[in-house]
């Protein structure tokens, strides 16, 4: 009877046997794929690791598919992770002057002032001092957070997606903004330090605003990556064309659903 059983049980083993073979020899050919790929993209991976994220296993999007890898992902703040709704900074601005928006506005942003902050060439206490004069008002630092603050709705979809898209790699943020917002972003922005941290990277830091297509490559420095590793969303088209003539992928979108476009387009869409 023990022989019988056991001539019995041997053709169900040997199926069993070849299933778990096949199973390793398709397992060790993706393997072998995604070795190769990522292999090919390995001085890119270490910078990901360096970032603190998951192993480089996890990515969802590698070369062997035809998809670049994407090391980390970029946002715009301004009209891509907020509304920026200027109106209404210029109008509670104008309630404390006295000035009209009009006038702030050509004294701000018409005279090439906030485009030399948004360099860094002025310091968060000079800009703020510098400010003031040009509105003819003594602007506190706890007024001109108000302001900035009052003129920002967040996109609490692209948010939402950020928060995701964290899970798989790391994710970054660059803004034209001066030292004096980079100083009070927990304050105006809560969400950008809690999802970017070190990450969210302001004009200012870096020394040259978009579209400068030097400001991409110092972002890229500035990330430990290579402007071909960044995938990158903007609202301004200006910005996203620089920003493509640096090697960046990058996508003009105007809210979540083309952020999500973007995603897919790099294997990310199930973040």
């Amino acid at each position: 009877m023990q022989v019988q059983n056991s001539k019995r049980a041997k053709p169900f083993l040997v199926v069993v046997n070849r299933a778990i073979v096949y199973q390793i020899i398709e397992f060790s050919h993706r393997l072998a794929l995604h070795l190769t790929a990522y292999n090919a993209r390995d001085a890119g991976l270490r910078r990901w690791q360096a970032f603190g994220g998951r192993a480089a296993m996890s990515y969802r999007a590698t070369t062997w598919e035809g998809i670049p890898v994407i090391p980390i992902v970029v946002f715009d703040m301004d009209g891509v992770l907020c509304r920026y709704r200027i109106e209404r900074r210029l109008a509670l601005l104008a309630s404390w002057s006295g000035q009209t928006p009009e006038t702030i506005h050509a004294a701000i942003w018409g005279s090439g002032f906030e485009d030399e902050a948004e360099r860094g060439i002025l310091s968060a206490d000079d800009y703020l001092l510098g400010f003031g004069e040009r509105m003819h008002y003594p602007l506190s630092a706890a007024q001109w957070v108000a302001a900035r603050w009052v003129a920002m709705e967040p996109d609490q979809a692209v948010l939402a997606l950020a928060r995701r898209l964290r899970r798989a790699c790391p994710v970054g943020m660059f803004t034209n903004n001066p030292w004096l917002l980079q100083r009070h972003i927990a304050e105006v922005f809560p969400a950008v330090p809690d999802l970017f941290g070190p990450r969210a990277v302001f004009s200012a830091e870096v020394g040259r605003s978009k579209p400068d297509p030097e400001a991409f490559r110092r972002l890229a420095t500035r990330l430990e990556c290579t402007p071909e590793e960044m995938l990158y969303f903007d609202d301004d088209a200006s910005y996203v064309a620089s920003a493509r003539e640096v090697g960046l992928s990058a996508y003009q979108v105007g809210g979540a659903a083309g952020v999500r476009a973007g995603l897919a387009a790099h294997g990310l869409q199930r973040c």
